[in-house]
């Protein structure tokens, strides 16, 4: 235990408490590792927040009138989450029939929620922070539509099939990502590419020119003879005339 004359005495700013004394330099150190333990508990929190949101039941407008239905919210853009849940219902041979702003499937079935022949409506409406919200209704025919408590079975296989639903939009939305990166690369390789077919059309050409310039020196050289050896007949020619 410390006293409090060497509290005063020591050269550190000291904490004094019944059980210990701690230097500036390790309250600091203490105050570091509880802030950053205190911050990774908010990130987990909120990652855990976003992993385990679920569908969940609510109501909607499908054709202008209030349905049960099972929402899900989505963190992918409108347009990706339109096109995942699209080619997800038609990989299960389903086929869309769109009507103010809902799609409907007529008379199907989709075995993840029903062995029956039921009615399936579906709307992707925009959500906040470039998210979206995919809303399912069912229809046992007849504008017979389940709900939560009259049909918990029904629902509650609506409510998987959203859940399982969510690795299909970031998977799309990946699959677009590499898709434009894939694009980007051939771009490139054939702008690439034609740089090297101009590179050597150049090579070659110049390969020609050289050729062609030690022709032109060799010709110019050898006329070059020609013309002095020309211009000295002349120049003799016209001695042998004054004499």
């Amino acid at each position: 235990m410390c006293s409090k004359d060497a509290l005063r005495n020591h050269s550190d700013f000291l904490l004094y408490n019944p059980l210990n004394c701690y230097t500036c330099s390790e309250i600091f150190t203490y105050k570091k590792f509880f802030m950053k333990q205190f911050f990774l508990a908010i990130a987990m929190l909120v990652v855990c927040g976003y992993v385990t949101a679920q569908a969940t039941s609510v109501s909607t407008v499908i054709e202008k009138t209030n349905r049960d239905a099972v929402m899900i919210s989505i963190n992918q853009p409108l347009k990706v989450t339109t096109e995942a849940l699209q080619e997800k219902l038609s990989r299960a041979g389903l086929k869309e029939r769109v009507r103010r702003g809902a799609a409907s499937y007529k008379g199907v079935i989709l075995s993840e929620i029903s062995k029956d022949k039921i009615d399936l409506y579906t709307k992707v409406e925009e959500g906040p922070n470039n998210s979206s919200n995919v809303y399912m209704a069912v229809s046992k025919g007849y504008n017979n539509f389940t709900s939560s408590g009259s049909d918990s079975v029904l629902t509650e296989n609506v409510i998987a099939f959203l859940n399982s639903f969510v690795k299909d939009a970031d998977n799309h939305f990946a699959d677009l990502n590499i898709s434009n990166q894939i694009s980007d690369v051939n771009k490139s390789e054939k702008a690439y590419q034609k740089l090297v077919d101009e590179q050597t059309d150049l090579e070659k050409k110049k390969a020609a020119i050289e050729v062609r310039l030690a022709a032109i020196s060799n010709e110019l050289s050898s006329m070059r003879t020609d013309i002095d050896n020309k211009k000295t007949a002349v120049d003799e020619s016209k001695a042998k005339r004054r004499e």
